[in-house]
Order: structure tokens, then C-alpha cells, then sequence
């Protein structure tokens, strides 16, 4: 009689690699699935493995590792277990989060994106933050299964995640300007790589995330508010989409005025970066001692800016230093690399004028709306510090920004043209009144600077309109559109 043969091994979640431990090493992001999945390894757990502490992580396996199409007792194990157990569905979805995303394989990537959708059909705990890990996470093959499972929960989403929401729209937007702006090139000698599947997967689905946002911000538009002023900025950039026009005619001009009044909240502002970007920069902002910041950057530069589509992030990266992220009195005194000189560092790697422009916008876009009492110092202090700390060696960054600031203010949005021209002149004014910076003598007595930029900000600053702002912006007009105004003037520059 033959000897049995022996079992065949599990199957594997993560794409391997000789820099990854083995999936039965304690330290692989596999083996609590391995381990659970051996402990239990009835596809159909009893009574009994209902309380299992292993279960969440048993469950999760089979989900993303049984062909299609899904058996039915998976998902009757799935609910039976959160009916009785409240706590297992927010343990099922923390097992699922565990995973590194880049590395999941396409059979349990996709399965992911169905346990996803199994969970947002049962409004189960936990659900939100999967949905809001999965968004920093596109484009990736698959994303539009992700758009649908948004598109067929929008209505209870809207009152119950609303937040979730808002998350979804503002993730789609950005997704769609970078790559509006930048298609990514194909090639001849490409064999299929994951961008050009990503950016495949994107151009296939374009429809209907522009249908999916439209859809939303006239369906839904105070939850889209949520966003606050960068709703407004995306949607600039979205004005010549023929979709996104009779927004603009019909939606928007009686409310961009409130949008733009109301902050960016610093989770908005992550969402258009990746997890792994903004953990790298956390890491730099927090650890990085000055003078040892080269390396790093030059490691952040080619893991992520260096790809197709990449120098595109860098708007969104400087939205997330000013906005995102504020750090204590602590680490501004620790010694580590200061906000304003990271976004210094990446405003040289704009090597295409557009993405300089919006990346320059990105900087100074809360001073256009600053309102004293309102405004938080922390989203504008960034923008000042960098023109101060660039006089001396670096006076060309310095005349750059102080020439592009006054482009703003004249182009763009001529309508309220003296009200952003008050808050520009209001942040100023705080600055120095919250002791971010001593004087503003630096920028009006430098003679490094241009002659014409300095006469420029003296008249600026001396002259005064201080109903300008709340008159403006209180009165619904027209909004000239960033692509038809500020692009004439401002990407030139």
C-alpha cells in the first residue's frame, strides 16, 4: 500500500520574498492565519468556535483563500458569530487591516474588497475603518468594485458614516485630478506591470468615479462639506471635466463661498496620501535630526515620488504637512527637520510647471481664507517660514513664492478678489501677533529681494479693507474657475 501522500500547504496570502520571513515564522504577518486556520480548520466552525479567540483570524483566511464563488457557510459563520459576539465583526475587520495591503496576492486582494462589502451590508462594526483603509489604497486593480460597494451603500452611508463618506468623495477627486493632469504613459516595452495594471484599472473605471462624485455632491452635498475649502480646490481642478461644468453652473456658485470658509480637517488631508507616505513622513518630521534629512528624502524621493504618477502626490503631500500634521512645541525645539524645510525639498522636485503651480497653491491655500479667530496659525506658518529661512541662500525660493502669492490674490478668483486679498493680509497680521515670526522686516527690508516684490508688500500691507472679507464671502457670486484664470497667469510662473 502506497504511503499517504502528504498534505499540501496552506495557501499563501503575501507575494513572498527573500526579505520577508517564511509565513510559519512568528514574526510574518501570515501566521496568526496560518495558525488560526490550523487550530480551526472546519470551513463550517460549531457552536462552540463561536467564542474561539481564534475565529476572527480562521475566518479571515477562509475568506480570502476559498475559490469562488463564496460558500454560503462562510458567510452564515461570519453573522452568526457578530450576532452573538458583538465584539467579533470589529476583531474580523482588525485581523483583515493587519495585513500589508502591497503584498496581498489578487485572489485575497479581491476577496478582501467582498469581505468589505459583506461587512458594509451588515452596517457591522469595524466596517469604517476597512472602507477608509482600502481608499488610501487606490488605484489598484480592483478599485472598481471598491467605487460600487461605495456607490450601493451612499444612501445609508450618508446618514450613518458620513464621514466615511466625505472620505470617499474627496479620495476619488484626487485620484481623479492627478491623473486628469497626468495620464500615465504607456509603452510598448511594458509587460503588464502593477502601475500600468493600476492605471488601467483607473482609465476603465473614469466614468464612473466622475459619475459617482457628481452623483454625490448633488445628492449629498452638506456631507461632501465635511471637506471643507479643499472640496473646492479639487473641484478647480476638476472645472474643464464636461461632467463636473454644470456643477459649477448649477451647485456650486451659491455655496463655495460657506465651503471655503470652513478648514480642511487634517483627515481629509491624509486621505490623499498613502499610509506608507505618511508614515514616512511622520517619521522624518518627528525623528530626523536637521543635517541628516538627505537620505531619507533621497529613500522617500525613489520609493515614491520616482514612479509614474508620483511627482503628481506632491500638492496633495504639501496639503498634508500644512494641514495634516502640527507638531507639539516639543518637537519644534527637539531639533529634527521643520515642516517648512520638507516642503522646500519637494517644491525642487517639481519638474513639471503644473505640479509646481498646484504644489505652490497647496502651500498658501489657507491664507486665501484665513479668517483671525478662526484660522488655525498652524496651516499657515509653514508658507511664511520657508520665504524667511530662504532670504539668504535660497532668495530665488523666497522671490518665487512672494510673486506667486500676489498672482493669487489678483487671479484667483477675481469676483472676491478684495476678500482674499483681507485674508491674505489678516495671516500676516497673526503671524506676527502669535509670534510665529518676529517682523515681517525680513521680507519689506531685504534688498536680496526684489526690489519690486518688496514695494509690492509694503503697499499691501499698508493699505486696509477690514469688512472686505465678511462682505464677500457672505454674497453668492460666480466662481472663476482655477483652469480659465489662475492657469494664464499662475502655472507661467
Amino acid at each position: 500500500m502506497p504511503p499517504p501522500s502528504p498534505p499540501s500547504p496552506p495557501p499563501r496570502l503575501l507575494a513572498g520574498g527573500d526579505h520577508l520571513p517564511a509565513p510559519t515564522s512568528a514574526t510574518s504577518p501570515e501566521h496568526p492565519f496560518l495558525s488560526a486556520h490550523l487550530l480551526l480548520p472546519s470551513p463550517s466552525p460549531s457552536p462552540a468556535d463561536l467564542s474561539s479567540p481564534h475565529l476572527p483570524h480562521a475566518l479571515a483566511f477562509a475568506f480570502l483563500t476559498q475559490p469562488s464563488p463564496l460558500p454560503r457557510h462562510l458567510l452564515v459563520a461570519l453573522h452568526a458569530a457578530g450576532a452573538r459576539f458583538p465584539a467579533f465583526y470589529q476583531a474580523f475587520a482588525s485581523a483583515l487591516l493587519s495585513l500589508p495591503f502591497p503584498l496581498l496576492l489578487p485572489h485575497p486582494r479581491a476577496r478582501l474588497l467582498l469581505a468589505a462589502s459583506e461587512l458594509a451590508r451588515a452596517a457591522a462594526p469595524g466596517f469604517g475603518a476597512l472602507l477608509a483603509s482600502l481608499l488610501r489604497r487606490v488605484p489598484f486593480p480592483g478599485d472598481a468594485r471598491l467605487l460600487d460597494l461605495f456607490a450601493e451603500h451612499a444612501s445609508s452611508l450618508a446618514d450613518e458614516e458620513p464621514q466615511l463618506l466625505a472620505s470617499a468623495v474627496l479620495a476619488f477627486l484626487r485620484l481623479l485630478a492627478r491623473n486628469r493632469l497626468a495620464p500615465a504613459p504607456s509603452s510598448a516595452e511594458c509587460k503588464g506591470c502593477e502601475e500600468c495594471k493600476g492605471a488601467k484599472s483607473l482609465e476603465e473605471c473614469r466614468g464612473k468615479l466622475v459619475s459617482f462624485c457628481v452623483a454625490m455632491l448633488r445628492d449629498h452635498f452638506q456631507v461632501c462639506a465635511l471637506i471643507g475649502r479643499d472640496l473646492v480646490r479639487s473641484l478647480h481642478e476638476l472645472a474643464l471635466v464636461p461632467e463636473f461644468q454644470p456643477l459649477w453652473r448649477d451647485l456650486m456658485p451659491d455655496r463655495v463661498g460657506d465651503v471655503c470658509r470652513m478648514s480642511t480637517p487634517g483627515w481629509c488631508t491624509a486621505l490623499a496620501i498613502t499610509g506608507e507616505m505618511e508614515t514616512q513622513l511622520l517619521f522624518m518630521m518627528n525623528n530626523v535630526k536637521w543635517g541628516d534629512q538627505k537620505r531619507y528624502q533621497l529613500w522617500f524621493e525613489r520609493k515614491h515620488l520616482m514612479v509614474p504618477g508620483g511627482v503628481e502626490m506632491i500638492p496633495d503631500i504639501v496639503r498634508f504637512i500644512c494641514c495634516g500634521y502640527h507638531p507639539t512645541n516639543e518637537i519644534m525645539h527637539s531639533g529634527v527637520i521643520a515642516r517648512w524645510a520638507v516642503i522646500g525639498w519637494l517644491l525642487t522636485l517639481c519638474g513639471k510647471g503644473y505640479v509646481l503651480a498646484n504644489a505652490k497653491l497647496a502651500l498658501f491655500y489657507d491664507w486665501l481664507f484665513f479668517e483671525e479667530g478662526s484660522g488655525n496659525v498652524m496651516n499657515i506658518e509653514p508658507a511664511i517660514l520657508l520665504m524667511l529661512n530662504s532670504v539668504s541662500e535660497y532668495t530665488e525660493i523666497t522671490n518665487m513664492l512672494l510673486e506667486f502669492l500676489f498672482l493669487l490674490i489678483d487671479n484667483y478668483d477675481v469676483r472676491r478678489k478684495d476678500a482674499i486679498a483681507c485674508c491674505v493680509r489678516s495671516a500676516f497680521g497673526v503671524l506676527v501677533k502669535k509670534r510665529v515670526i518676529l517682523s515681517l522686516e525680513p521680507l519689506t527690508c531685504c534688498e536680496k529681494i526684489s526690489p519690486l516684490l518688496r514695494q509690492k508688500l509694503v503697499a499691501f500691507l499698508s493699505s486696509s479693507n477690514p469688512g472686505a472679507a465678511e462682505d464677500s464671502f457672505g454674497k453668492p457670486t460666480a466662481v472663476v474657475s482655477k483652469e480659465t484664470e489662475l492657469k494664464k497667469s499662475v502655472c507661467s510662473s
